[in-house]
């Protein structure tokens, strides 16, 4: 028998009263995030999305659905919060907190759902929304955190901490087995091109506040359109290429690992239509994305220290992206600086 789907944890009627929902007549469980839950509420008061927050203290959400609501004000596509019936946006109940909105159809396209005309959309978007965030008196006036690119040690650091777990092991699962040559392959990997490490120098080209997590899972789509940008919880100072090329790689991977690099180019071109940004600023973030993806297993810190396998998923289907974009590296970073065909 499947287990129990999980339920909010300060109880639906609690929630139900904040809100003045009447009754709750379903609550769907949507399996999907990797840091907060999400419920689909079915009520007198219509369908909503309910998130209780885990990886994201109150005042932060506050921050993010007033950055939202401005975000709306400057024409992008948002899930706009409703408010409790005491005005909030958050609500804190026994101990955590909730956010409500309305419910909006749509599907989350993924690499072989897209098209030029579909990229060039998407692009178009995340211009918006660096343009939206730019808003004087918005947020404050600050240059990227930006890191230095991961060294080899760092790398091998954290690959070595998970072939450690799992050699503790005393009965390695299908999980373990599948990850560990994985891990001991990504060494060679990294070992083969850490010549080709990023400069420790700042990224080149335009900064300023990102999304954070523009990616095909925060992308709601009603046919060829956003519908809504979810989860603006990681607003970030950084390289605005960084936010391109991370979008761009993971909305347009294929199963297989490929990427799909008219679409990257006809992305590139709808980013134009809004905001500037060069080919040497594109080229630049494209590497130093390459680079982190190549030195991190951040996945499995879910997996081993914090007991949840949400992405599981995601640790398989980068690495099948690593492999392709490694192999491909010259034509990815081709493909961001190409005027589109």
């Amino acid at each position: 028998m499947a287990p129990p789907e999980p339920r909010p944890r300060a109880g639906l009627d609690p929630i139900a009263r904040a809100y003045r929902l009447g009754t709750v007549t379903a609550c769907r469980y949507l399996p999907d995030g990797l840091l907060n839950r999400n419920w689909r509420l079915d009520t007198d008061a219509g369908p909503f999305a309910l998130k209780e927050l885990d990886a994201l203290d109150p005042d932060s959400a506050r921050r993010s659905l007033a950055i939202m609501a401005s975000a709306a004000a400057d024409g992008v596509p948002v899930a706009a919060a409703v408010p409790a019936a005491d005005g909030t946006t958050v609500v804190e109940i026994g101990g955590h907190g909730y956010y409500l909105t309305p419910w909006i159809d749509g599907t989350h396209l993924l690499g072989p759902d897209m098209d030029a005309d579909i990229s060039f959309h998407m692009g178009a978007v995340i211009g918006r929304i660096h343009a939206a965030l730019a808003r004087p008196g918005l947020l404050p006036e600050t240059g990227p955190s930006t890191e230095p690119p991961p060294t080899v040690a760092t790398a091998h650091d954290r690959i070595g901490d998970y072939l450690d777990q799992i050699a503790a092991r005393a009965e390695p699962d299908a999980f373990d087995r599948a990850a560990e040559p994985l891990l001991r392959s990504r060494l060679d990997l990294i070992a083969a091109h850490e010549h080709l490490r990023p400069s420790e120098d700042p990224p080149a080209g335009p900064a300023g506040w990102t999304h954070g997590d523009c990616q095909n899972w925060n992308l709601l789509w009603r046919g060829d359109r956003i519908a809504a940008v979810l989860d603006w919880d990681r607003v970030r100072p950084n390289p605005y290429g960084e936010e391109i090329v991370r979008a761009a790689t993971y909305q347009f991977a294929l199963p297989d690992g490929r990427i799909d690099l008219d679409n990257i180019a006809a992305l590139v071109a709808g980013y134009r239509t809004v905001a500037g940004i060069g080919p040497e600023a594109l080229a630049d973030a494209a590497r130093r994305r390459w680079w982190r993806l190549l030195t991190s297993v951040w996945h499995l810190k879910y997996h081993y220290y914090l007991d949840r396998t949400a992405s599981d998923r995601v640790f398989f289907s980068d690495e099948r992206l690593l492999r392709w974009w490694t192999a491909n590296l010259d034509a990815v970073e081709a493909a961001f600086t190409r005027e589109r065909r």
